[in-house]
Parts: C-alpha cells; structure tokens; sequence
C-alpha cells in the first residue's frame, strides 16, 4: 500500500521511518510537500508541525497504514503511516521543542471511539471516528485501492443520534441506487414476453416503486401498470371495495369518518403502491394522513407493513422503536 511513511520538518530534521524500505528494490520513494493545517479546535492543533510545510516521502512499503488521509500540496491524497499519524497529531510530536516553561504539560491525544475495516473486490474501506470536546463525533471514512491510492473520502461531525438515521439513510440509497442496475432492461416496448412477464410479478412483490421497475424493464411506469392490472395483481382504485354493510355504521365509527374518510376500511393495492410512491416522493405523515384519508397512526402501520423508503417512513421507524 502506498503510503507516508517519513518527512522532514521546517527545522530540515527527518521524522517518522525514512529508511524504510519499498517492496519494490525498483521503486524510488515519492516525494512531496505537505502543509501541515489541523483543524482549529481539535488534539491536533497542538502539534508542534502545525503551520509547517513538510517534506514528505511515500511509497509502497509494508507499513500499518493509519486512519487518516492527507492533501499533499504538490498533488495526491495518501494515507499515512500509524507511526506518522501519530507524530503529526501528538501534541508533542517529535520536534525540538524550546525549553520547558511553567505550563503544564499538554494531556494525552485522545485514541479514536471508533475504528473498523475492510476489504472488498481489492478496494479497502476504512472508518475511524474521534470523540471532540463538544459530545461530537468526527467520521472520517476512505476508500482506497490495492497499492493505497485514495479513491473516496467522506468527512464530517455528527453526534451518535445522528449514526442509526445516516446508516439507514445509506442503505436506502444505496437500495435506490444499484437496484435498477442488477438486472439490464430486457425490452424496449412491445408485447410482454412470458419470461420477462413472471420476473415483474416476482419483483413487484418485493419492489413497489413503478419509477424503479420501469427503469428496471425498460418502459414507462404506466405498461408497468398496465401489465401487473393485466395479471391481476393490482386493481383499479376502489374495485376491491366491499359492498356497503347492511347494517349502519356505529356512531363512533361515523364520527371518524368525518375527520378522516377512509378510517378503518381496507388497504387496496393500488393504494399501498401510490402511498410507497408519495412516500418514496418526500411528502411527509400529516400530509399523507390528508391525501389518503386516514389516520397518521394507520399511515405510519401501512408504511411498515410495505417496507415503504422515505422521510415518513423513517419517522415511522424510529416511532415504533
């Protein structure tokens, strides 16, 4: 992995492992500069390199590589070596320092909360997260090829309420994402074939966003429609409606119609897929309770029960925990 291995301050003193060696004998180390400008406010401030424009070596050794990636100003984004992230986030660093005032001496730099790694079809992904003075977390994750080169990099704060929502906000969207792209669209137009016929009716059981299966099957969200209908999988909005009941409705249950006109009657399927589809849209509970004449507590139940994908079915998710 390529990584920073050694680099030489403004004082022109080396630090880190300079004689390390390359796995490749042909290599010749990388060299660049790195201003060194730590974010106010944080363990790293402190460091006797901050503000100093370094000399950095990198290269391909055998080296831990740590969490963090560094900008390099000659071009290129590296991780560097365990031994010198530590040296460039200590507050004491290596450098000369001058003499030993009356100060007492800075504490100690606070490891991180949390770390995790891995790796998948020659990619490395990698996610450290630092506890700051305020309660916040700072998340840097990165992406990286076989020989360490930076190939993505998300970084900010969040505080650990924030993680469950962000972990199922990536899953959503990767879900959104990669779906339509599994399968290649099978036709352009034209009649049904049997076999692509069969694969709708097995995807729209797990996948009831039309915009999805179009792109999917390669057509327009209304032959989706059209060809589900045809398979009786779906109706027509209210031909599933039962016949009037003889008996008239209870006094409570009319007071509830008032306020909302569809209260305890049955979900039909063409209403699940147009809820999923508002909900995948954006619109939120109250405005959903509106459109469809229910309650929000039943709107919230159906959203759950569809696995529905949107900010009212997150809502709904973390109200039934």
């Amino acid at each position: 992995m390529t990584v920073i291995y050694a680099f030489q301050d403004s004082s022109g003193h080396w630090h880190g492992d300079p004689d390390a060696p390359l796995l490749d004998p042909a290599d010749q180390p990388g060299r660049g500069t790195l201003t060194y400008q730590p974010v106010p406010g944080t363990p790293e401030a402190a460091s006797p390199f901050a503000g100093q424009r370094l000399t950095v070596l990198y290269g391909v050794t055998d080296l831990d590589a740590g969490p963090v990636t560094y900008q390099l100003d000659t071009g290129g984004r590296f991780l560097a070596t365990w031994h010198i992230h530590t040296l460039l986030a200590s507050p004491m660093g290596t450098a000369f320092l001058p003499a030993p005032s009356d100060a007492p001496p800075p504490g100690p730099v606070p490891a991180p909360c949390l770390e995790s790694a891995f790796t998948e079809n020659g990619r490395r992904y990698v996610l450290t997260g630092t506890r700051c003075d305020n309660g916040q977390l700072t998340l840097e994750l990165t992406i990286s090829g076989e020989r360490g080169d930076i190939q993505g990099e998300l970084c900010g704060a969040v505080t650990t309420d924030d993680l469950a929502p962000l972990a199922r906000l990536l899953d959503a969207a990767s879900r959104t994402l990669t779906g339509p792209a599994a399968i290649p669209p099978p036709r352009q137009g034209g009649a049904w074939a049997p076999a692509d016929s069969a694969r709708l009716a097995t995807r729209f059981r797990r996948e009831r966003d039309f915009t999805i299966l179009a792109a999917e099957f390669g057509c327009s969200r209304g032959a989706i429609y059209e060809e589900l209908k045809r398979q009786g999988l779906i109706r027509a909005p209210g031909s599933d409606r039962t016949a009037p009941a003889s008996r008239p409705l209870s006094e409570v249950m009319q007071q509830r119609r008032l306020v909302h006109r569809s209260s305890h009657t049955r979900w039909s399927e063409e209403e699940e897929r147009q809820l999923a589809q508002r909900c995948a849209e954006g619109v939120l509970t109250p405005e959903l309770s509106k459109e469809f004449g229910r309650s929000e507590q039943a709107i919230d139940a159906r959203l759950l029960k569809i696995g529905a994908a949107g900010p009212a079915a997150d809502e709904a998710r973390l109200n039934a925990l």
